[in-house]
C-alpha cells in the first residue's frame, strides 16, 4: 500500500490521541486496573511531534500501561457480565408473568365495559410512567461513574427518568375505574385486587427488567464492544509502534516509516471508535456510527488492519535477525476467537469442519446459481400479474427454497429451540387465534441470517407455538441495496452475477415478496409506518441491530428509532442464532471463508409492546429502554453466560 500525500494535520490528531490515552488512563485507575501504581507514574508519555516523535523509552513506557490495562480485561468484564445477568436473570420471569397478568386483566376490563383496549392502555401507561421515573435500582461503582463521566456508558433508567418526568404531568392516574376489584392469576395464586394495585404490580415488574436489561446491555456495549475490543487493538498499535522505531537502522527505514504511518492510520481509527461510543444513544440519527452498518464496518476494518500490522510488523522482526531484543507481535485471543470465560459462544455450536479453498469456491459458485434461479422465478413472478395474497404465498416459497438449498450447499444444519415459557404467554395471548401484530427478531451476525430464518420460520417447533397450520409469508424491513456486494465492476461498467443489479432487486422485493426497503436517504418514518401498516396483514421480521457484526462476541445495540413508528400492540419475539457468525465470519473484507456446521436457534418468548414500549406522548420518537431491553434478550440467549 502506497502512504497518501494528503494527510490531515498528524500533529493535531496526536495530540488529541494523547488527551483520549490519558482520559481512559484515569478511568482505567477508577476501575482498580493500577490499584499499587503510584498515581504520579500514570501519565501517558506525549506523541511529540511528527518532526520530533516519541522516542524508545517513552514507547516501551507506554507498552506498559496498555498491557496491565489488558491482563486486567477479560476477569473485570466476567465479573461484571455475571453479576448483571443474574439480575436479568431473576427480573425476567416475573415480567413474562406481567405480561401474562396484563392480558387477564384487560379481558376483565372489556367484559366489564368499562372501556375500549385504548382506555385499559392509557389508565396502565399512566402507572408504567411513575414506576419509570423512580430511582436508578443499581448503584454505579467508581468504574461505571467513571464510564459515565467519559461518556461510553450510562446509568440504567437514566433516559427513561428524563422521558417520565416530563410525560408524567400529561398523565392522569386518579380515575374511578381503577378502584374496582379484578381477579389476576400469580405463580398459581388466584388474587383479588384493585385495578389501580395490580396495574402498578406489573408496571414495576416491567421497569425491573427494563433496568436489568438495560444494566446487563450497557455492560456488555462497554466491556466487550468497546472496553475489550478497544484495548485489544490499542495493545497491538501500541507494541507495533514500539518495534517500528526499535527496528530503525536494522531494516530499510521506508519500511520502518510505512509500519509507523499504518500504526497512525490505526491511531486515528481508535479515536473514531472512541468518538462513536461517546455519541449519545438516544440521538434519533447519530453523527458517526453507533447505529447501522458504519459502526460494523468501523469494527472490521480496524480489526483488518489490526491483522495487517501484525505481519506487516513481525515480517520486518524477522529480518532483523533472531537477537533482535523486542519479540514478535501476538494476535489477541480475542480476534482469534480463542479466549476463556462468560458470554462466548456456545461451544456445540458453529463451524464442524474447514473446507479447502478449492471447496469453498466451488459451493460459492453453485451459490450463484441458485440466486440466479431464484431471481428468474422472481421475475416471472412479476410478469405473471397474479393476486396480491397468491404472489405473495409463491414468492414466500420461492424464498423458502432458496433458503433450504443454500444451507444443504453449505451443509448448515439448523435446531430450533423454543424457550420453556414460550407456551405461558402464547396461551393467555392466544396467539393462535391470530389477529395479532407479530414481529421476528432475530441477531444479525451473518449473511448466511436469511437463509437460516426461512428455515426457522417453517420449522414444525415455530409453526407449533405460533398455532399456524402452514407456513405464514412474512413482511421484512430491509435496507436498500442489499445484492449490492452481488455485482463486480469491471472499468466503468458494473455486472450482476445473479442478474438482477440493487436496484431491480429491492423493486422485486417490495412489488413480489411484499417486503419494505428502507432507503438510508430518506426519513425513517416513511418505510417503517408502511412496514407497520403491512403487520395488519401478515407477520413481519426485523433485523434490529441493523448490519452483521464484526467479530463473533459482537453483538449490536437496537436501532430505536424504529419502535417509535411502529404499533404500540405489537408482539415482539425476539430469536438468537448461535454459532452463526464463525460460519462465515465478516473478517477480513470480502471473506468467502464458509464452513459447514450447526446453528441453533433460541426463540424467546413473546414480549408486548403495550407493557413495554414507551408512551406515545407529543410526538416522542425514542424508545432507547425498550431497545436497549431486546438487545439484552439477544445477549442472554446468544452467549453462553456460564463459564468455559
Amino acid at each position: 500500500m502506497d502512504i497518501p500525500k494528503d494527510l490531515p494535520d498528524l500533529d493535531h490528531i496526536l495530540a488529541i490521541y494523547d488527551q483520549a490515552a490519558q482520559e481512559l488512563l484515569a478511568v482505567a485507575r477508577q476501575d482498580g486496573h493500577f490499584a499499587y501504581w503510584n498515581p504520579e507514574e500514570l501519565v501517558w508519555p506525549a506523541s511529540g511531534t511528527v518532526a520530533q516523535p516519541l522516542g524508545l523509552e517513552g514507547l516501551r513506557r507506554r507498552a506498559v500501561l496498555i498491557s496491565t490495562i489488558y491482563q486486567g480485561i477479560p476477569p473485570r468484564r466476567e465479573s461484571r457480565l455475571a453479576e448483571a445477568y443474574e439480575r436479568y436473570q431473576r427480573a425476567l420471569p416475573a415480567y413474562h408473568q406481567a405480561n401474562c397478568v396484563y392480558l387477564q386483566l384487560r379481558r376483565q376490563f372489556l367484559a366489564h365495559a368499562a372501556g375500549t383496549e385504548r382506555n385499559f392502555l392509557q389508565l396502565y401507561q399512566a402507572i408504567y410512567l411513575e414506576a419509570l421515573g423512580r430511582e436508578n435500582p443499581f448503584p454505579l461503582d467508581a468504574g461505571e461513574e467513571a464510564l459515565v463521566h467519559l461518556r461510553v456508558a450510562r446509568a440504567p433508567l437514566a433516559h427513561g427518568q428524563a422521558v417520565a418526568e416530563k410525560l408524567q404531568k400529561e398523565a392522569e392516574v386518579a380515575d374511578p375505574r381503577l378502584d374496582e376489584i379484578y381477579t389476576c392469576e400469580r405463580s398459581g395464586q388466584t388474587l383479588q385486587l384493585s385495578l389501580s394495585q395490580a396495574l402498578r404490580q406489573l408496571a414495576e415488574e416491567v421497569v425491573d427488567l427494563l433496568a436489568a436489561g438495560e444494566h446487563l446491555a450497557i455492560r456488555y456495549n462497554t466491556f466487550n464492544n468497546f472496553i475489550w475490543l478497544g484495548i485489544a487493538i490499542w495493545k497491538v498499535v501500541t507494541e507495533v509502534e514500539l518495534l517500528a522505531v526499535a527496528l530503525e537502522g536494522r531494516v530499510r527505514r521506508a519500511w520502518c516509516e510505512k509500519l509507523r504511518f499504518y500504526a497512525r492510520l490505526a491511531q486515528g481509527m481508535l479515536l473514531k471508535f472512541l468518538q462513536a461510543h461517546q455519541e449519545d444513544p438516544a440521538q434519533i440519527k447519530p453523527k458517526e456510527y453507533w447505529y447501522g452498518q458504519q459502526y460494523s464496518y468501523l469494527t472490521r476494518d480496524m480489526i483488518d488492519l489490526t491483522a495487517q500490522l501484525i505481519a506487516g510488523a513481525n515480517r520486518l522482526r524477522r529480518q532483523a535477525g533472531p537477537r533482535f531484543e523486542l519479540p514478535a507481535v501476538e494476535v489477541p485471543p480475542l480476534l482469534r476467537n480463542q479466549v476463556s470465560g462468560r458470554f462466548l459462544e456456545y461451544p456445540h455450536v458453529g463451524p464442524r469442519a474447514r473446507l479447502p479453498a478449492w471447496k469453498r469456491y466451488w459451493r460459492l459458485l453453485r451459490w450463484i446459481g441458485i440466486f440466479r434461479q431464484g431471481a428468474r422465478r422472481k421475475q416471472q413472478l412479476h410478469r405473471a400479474g397474479l393476486e396480491e395474497q397468491a404472489c405473495l404465498e409463491a414468492a414466500w416459497e420461492n424464498n423458502t427454497e432458496w433458503g433450504m438449498r443454500s444451507l444443504a450447499l453449505f451443509g448448515v444444519e439448523v435446531r430450533v429451540l423454543i424457550d420453556p415459557q414460550f407456551a405461558a404467554v402464547a396461551r393467555e395471548l392466544e396467539l393462535a387465534k391470530g389477529g395479532h401484530k407479530i414481529v421476528f427478531f432475530p441477531t444479525h451476525q451473518s449473511l448466511l441470517d436469511h437463509p437460516v430464518m426461512y428455515q426457522v420460520l417453517r420449522s414444525p417447533e415455530l409453526m407449533a407455538v405460533m398455532g399456524w397450520q402452514k407456513p405464514m409469508p412474512c413482511t421484512q424491513l430491509a435496507r436498500a441495496r442489499l445484492m449490492e456486494p452481488a455485482s463486480i465492476k469491471i472499468g466503468k461498467r458494473r455486472f450482476s452475477l445473479i442478474g438482477l443489479d440493487a436496484q431491480q432487486a429491492d423493486r422485486l422485493l417490495e412489488e413480489v415478496d411484499g417486503y419494505v426497503i428502507l432507503e438510508h436517504s430518506q426519513d425513517l418514518g416513511n418505510p417503517t409506518q408502511r412496514f407497520a401498516r403491512l403487520l395488519e396483514k401478515r407477520p413481519g421480521v426485523v433485523y434490529g441491530a441493523g448490519t452483521t457484526a464484526a467479530f463473533a462476541l459482537q453483538c449490536l445495540p437496537i436501532q430505536h428509532g424504529l419502535f417509535a413508528q411502529l404499533p404500540q400492540d405489537i408482539v415482539i419475539i425476539p430469536m438468537a442464532f448461535r454459532g452463526i457468525h464463525a460460519l462465515w465470519p465478516k473478517c477480513p473484507k470480502g471473506n468467502l471463508h464458509l464452513s459447514p456446521g450447526l446453528v441453533e436457534v433460541m426463540i424467546s418468548p413473546p414480549m408486548l409492546g403495550e407493557t413495554t414500549l414507551l408512551p406515545r406522548k407529543r410526538a416522542l420518537r425514542t424508545q432507547l429502554e425498550p431497545a436497549t431491553l431486546f438487545q439484552a434478550v439477544h445477549i442472554a440467549t446468544l452467549l453462553n453466560p456460564e463459564p468455559r
